[in-house]
């Protein structure tokens, strides 16, 4: 399994209703590889934390599974980035 990190422009990766679109765009364009599970974690503004898991193989388990996954991969980035 691979994992791809989506980085956004400074300029653009702050709008979360653009950031959104565009991963959608990009899916349905064939930029990007079709998604068998997808997960988005969010903060409201006034704290709230909203998870989301979709995708065709999506369960409670897959979708846990791919955070852990995601969490490990944005930490060596940010460890990749303070050697630099």
């Amino acid at each position: 399994m691979t994992i791809k990190v989506l980085e956004f422009k400074r300029e653009g990766w702050r709008d979360t209703v653009r950031s959104l679109r565009k991963i959608a765009d990009d899916l349905e364009s064939g930029e990007r590889e079709a998604c068998s599970v997808g997960v988005i974690g969010m903060r409201t503004e006034s704290g709230r934390i909203d998870v989301f898991g979709f995708g065709p193989m999506a369960d409670d388990m897959q979708s846990l599974a791919l955070f852990r996954l995601g969490e490990q991969k944005l930490i060596e980035i940010i460890l990749e980035d303070a050697e630099v």
